[in-house]
């Protein structure tokens, strides 16, 4: 069971419906079309895939189960949106940044976290780990909404699918993960004035249909961010280590 920002909302599920319906547009069941879909992978190199635009209103794919596909469609949000997010973000205060291709999540969170600027609100005045960054779900509150939050929301996002060692993601928590990332891509919307709209992205992407080289491409893209990431925490942890 999951616990986080969205069990402090059971009490509001009925208010928060219509925004839920929101973020989940129902499309043409008869409408097939095919779109290119970018894709990085280990090493900086890169892959387009295509992707056939269906309704997936009928449940499961033949050779994939729903949480195999909800897992897969989650995997592409985090590494392409989310990450274009931070990247968008970031490159207003770093005219030095790196390219987007060899930007990932963990350099991007760890470049936010030592500049300081968007702190999150920290409500709960946790005391372990110190200071208002890291921490899990239960320490933002819905009402935590400063850009700091959302910057650990899509942290913890992030790592809920790679600490996944199924790649499963099932229904209910699927949907309060595409309701989370709803309301923050609608603030970054605001903030970053992306050209095109982070949550037109984000429907895209929940309207399609996953085949299995993409299965095969994110599967193996999410253990090199776990890889990444274990790097990033040795090189924190032990600075005198850096090249």
């Amino acid at each position: 069971m999951f616990n986080g920002e969205w069990s402090n909302q059971k009490s509001k599920e009925k208010s928060s419906s219509e925004e839920a319906s929101e973020s989940n547009p129902q499309t043409s069941k008869n409408q097939t079309c095919f779109t290119k879909v970018r894709l990085s992978v280990q090493g900086g190199m890169k892959t387009v895939l295509n992707v056939s635009e269906e309704s997936t209103k009928g449940g499961t794919l033949t050779g994939f189960t729903k949480e195999e596909i909800n897992f897969a469609k989650m995997g592409m949000i985090i590494l392409n949106i989310l990450a274009d997010v931070l990247f968008d973000l970031l490159k207003q205060d770093n005219l030095n940044l790196r390219s987007r291709s060899d930007c990932d999540i963990s350099y991007l969170y760890r470049e936010h976290r030592n500049l300081n600027k968007h702190i999150p609100s920290n409500s709960r005045n946790r005391r372990c780990p110190p200071g208002p960054w890291g921490g899990t779900w239960l320490d933002i509150q819905v009402t935590d909404i400063a850009i700091g939050d959302d910057i650990e929301r899509i942290r913890l996002t992030r790592n809920e699918l790679q600490h996944s060692k199924t790649f499963l993601l099932d229904d209910i928590r699927c949907n309060e993960l595409y309701t989370i990332i709803a309301d923050l891509l609608k603030r970054f919307n605001q903030h970053n004035k992306p050209g095109r709209l982070y949550t037109d992205h984000l429907n895209e992407i929940r309207a399609k249909t996953i085949s299995a080289d993409e299965m095969k491409v994110l599967q193996h893209q999410i253990k090199n961010e776990i890889e990444l990431g274990k790097l990033a925490f040795l090189l924190d942890k032990f600075p005198g280590n850096r090249n």
